[in-house]
């Protein structure tokens, strides 16, 4: 029987009286709630759709600023390379007629052509960062280091690359900046090293000022600040916006910002912040920060002079450049000594009362025959000590000689330069780890304190003569480690590797190897060259064994402190094959060389004739490369680690039609496969690169085969050439 009830109140109005089956008022409400459903299925719909709509515009949004900053990114990077093809010409056009065009009388022919030659081998060295930095090769290591040798070694680099430029480089180093660090030396020098050469490249600057102080920050680290000033011409808003985008200016034939990019991105990779600020005719300032670890937080004098009799001196100085000479009043502060500091005017007006003074330091350029006897008068009645200041950028050759000057002393300085000048001064025996006696009849190794000079004609193949000797290399750069390795392992010689002063002794002192020959570099992580040396000389057994510096230390001062550390031979870098050869041949040939003839540096390649490789023209890239094979194996290695997969990326590209990474791709490899003499490469990349410059985008499909052809056919002529050299 059906129930019915009474449709009344709201159920009345709406359907009117009556009365009801229970089934009705269920489908009713199954109505009602599908209608509800309905309803909401429809919002949900409805967000839904909006959520995707903004899903999709916030996805939109990021992809096109992914794509805008790969744009930025690849342009940097590729800018970079459009033009290593020209460069490299440019520099060879200009060694063949330096010579004849040399100004500058206190230059010499070689000295010329190796400035012209070291200006070719830093744009192959960025070329070789750029394709690290490409490939993602390039760590950033974390080991002790002392700062001193990283800034010798950086003035020693920029003042023979730019000897004879009338520019004053300063070092103003603070106080609190401690000796001993942990961070990445390393790229450290490369990255002032790469500022400065922009300067001095970029700016007629009359001086350059690099300003270090330290900042301590939260868990016993430290940030580093280097500001460098210049007195230059300044940049204006769109050059200073432009910076750090290298490009190629055609009319100077000059490479501008391409070791700057490198620098900043390796100041990125550090943890560090680069900013440059500069106004047309008053300069720029360049600021660098960079964290690094102290490695002895309890020692906070580092350069300590063991009595206080050699501390309070009085310091006279007097400088052709005053901030140099106030930059130099702050490290004999250090020690406590009271400094006098006037100008060369205020000296040349009238010469001073010296007499109360203990140390006397002027500019070469003041000493006269009436200065000279006025200075041996005081020496008569007192103990003094006469400093002569050259500059290490354009010191004159003919320097003034007299024996009433005790030390010639080249700028720029740094603070343990000058604690080693005062130790020198008073002859002040320190206390050390590495002294021990000799016997007498000892045999030693024959040190050669002259300078090396460069065997002419040296080829590879002259190294053979070393054959089955073993030679240890410690050298912290990869770089140099492979270039050596390169040029040396045809010959049958044994070669080693340490990466720093403490893997050298260990290998010396716990191998089982006898070594023939070290070569040294001193500036490096963990332990220098000048300790691994003195640690080595400890023992006995090894006096006999010759140890061979390399490096680019220069100063004499420095060289002499290798000597005292125990090194029987100084060669400077970069490497010279005749120089080394010499070297080498002085300690390891059965025969003896009675007359070394110095030439113009040579690596022998010029002459040289190479197996076809279908691809490659062998001898235009090593021309590119310096005319040194060994460096041009590298370059093809970093090479083919960073672009041997680029037809995987060239397809890709052109499948998802981005065309702007296409004409980057072209843009990044035309220069390089200039550069290293892949021709046919080179004609391909130019000829998808000029498509896209006349809108032929529908025919970039038909290139993906002869793009995978090319780049394969390289890559076989590449490892080809280095397995076979």
């Amino acid at each position: 029987m059906k129930k019915t009830v009474m449709a009344g109140g709201f159920s009345s109005a709406l359907f009117g009286a009556g009365t009801f089956t229970t089934d009705a008022i269920e489908s009713y409400w199954i109505w009602i709630a599908l209608f509800s459903l309905a309803l909401i299925g429809i919002s949900i719909l409805y967000v839904s759709s909006k959520q995707m709509a903004k899903i999709q515009r916030l996805h939109r949004e990021m992809l096109e600023k992914q794509l805008e900053m790969e744009k930025n990114q690849n342009e940097l990077l590729t800018n970079m390379s459009e033009n290593i093809h020209t460069i490299a010409l440019k520099a060879l056009e200009k060694n063949s007629h330096a010579a004849q065009e040399n100004s500058k009388p206190y230059q010499s022919k070689e000295e010329v052509l190796d400035n012209v030659e070291n200006r070719l081998l830093s744009v192959t060295n960025d070329l070789i960062d750029f394709l690290r930095l490409k490939s993602k090769k390039i760590t950033i290591s974390n080991d002790e280091f002392n700062i001193n040798n990283v800034l010798n070694e950086v003035a020693g680099s920029i003042c023979s690359q730019y000897a004879g430029r009338n520019t004053e480089l300063i070092f103003d180093i603070n106080h609190n900046v401690p000796r001993k660090i942990i961070g990445d030396s390393l790229h450290l020098g490369q990255i002032l090293n790469s500022v400065l050469e922009h300067i001095m490249d970029n700016f007629h600057a009359s001086e350059v000022k690099l300003e270090i102080s330290m900042f301590n920050t939260f868990d016993n680290n430290i940030e580093l600040q280097f500001k460098f000033t210049d007195t230059g011409e300044g940049m204006d808003s769109i050059a200073l916006e432009n910076l750090l985008t290298p490009y190629y200016n055609e009319e100077n034939g000059v490479y501008v910002g391409l070791g700057i990019f490198v620098a900043n991105e390796l100041i990125s990779m550090m943890g560090g912040e680069f900013s440059v600020q500069s106004m047309v005719g008053k300069g720029s300032t360049y600021t660098l920060t960079l964290p690094f670890e102290i490695s002895d937080l309890q020692n906070k004098r580092m350069y300590r002079l063991p009595e206080k009799i050699f501390t309070v001196k009085k310091v006279f100085i007097a400088d052709d450049n005053y901030n140099a000479a106030l930059a130099m009043k702050k490290m004999f502060a250090y020690f406590k000594h009271e400094v006098k500091v006037v100008t060369k005017e205020e000296f040349l007006r009238n010469i001073p009362n010296l007499t109360p003074y203990d140390i006397i330091v002027l500019s070469e350029s003041l000493f006269t025959p009436r200065l000279v006897e006025y200075l041996n008068k005081i020496k008569l009645g007192k103990e003094l000590k006469v400093i002569a200041l050259n500059n290490l950028m354009y010191s004159n050759q003919n320097s003034f000689v007299d024996e009433v000057i005790d030390v010639h002393l080249f700028k720029p300085l740094n603070q343990e330069r000058i604690f080693e000048l005062i130790i020198d001064l008073y002859h002040i025996k320190l206390p050390s780890a590495f002294s021990r006696e000799k016997e007498k009849d000892m045999p030693q190794v024959r040190t050669y304190k002259s300078h090396i000079h460069a065997t002419k004609n040296v080829t590879q193949d002259h190294f053979r003569e070393f054959s089955g000797k073993h030679i240890l290399i410690v050298e912290d750069n990869l770089i140099n480690q492979k270039v050596l390795i390169n040029l040396l392992h045809h010959s049958d010689i044994n070669i080693s590797v340490a990466n720093n002063g403490q893997e050298a002794v260990d290998l010396i002192k716990e191998s089982k190897i006898d070594f023939d020959l070290v070569l040294m570099d001193i500036n490096m992580p963990i332990m220098d060259g000048y300790t691994a040396t003195q640690m080595i000389r400890l023992d006995s057994k090894f006096d006999m064994l010759p140890i061979i510096a390399f490096t680019a230390l220069v100063l004499e001062s420095e060289i002499q402190k290798m000597f005292n550390s125990g090194i029987n031979a100084f060669l400077a870098k970069p490497l010279n094959i005749g120089k080394l050869y010499t070297a080498l041949a002085m300690y390891l040939s059965e025969k003896t060389i009675e007359s070394v003839v110095e030439t113009t540096p040579s690596e022998g390649t010029e002459n040289r004739s190479y197996a076809h490789y279908e691809g490659l023209n062998v001898e235009k890239g090593i021309r590119h490369a310096n005319n040194s094979e060994a460096l041009y194996i590298e370059i093809l290695k970093e090479f083919d680690n960073a672009y041997g997969e680029s037809d995987k990326v060239f397809e890709k590209l052109v499948a998802e039609h981005r065309y702007e990474q296409i004409r980057m791709l072209c843009v990044d490899m035309r220069g390089l496969t200039g550069a290293i003499g892949a021709e046919d490469m080179h004609l391909l990349i130019n000829e998808i690169h000029q498509r896209l410059i006349y809108n032929k985008k529908e025919l970039l499909p038909n290139y993906i085969e002869k793009f995978t052809f090319e780049i394969n056919t390289l890559r076989r002529a590449i490892r080809n050439f280095i397995e076979k050299h």
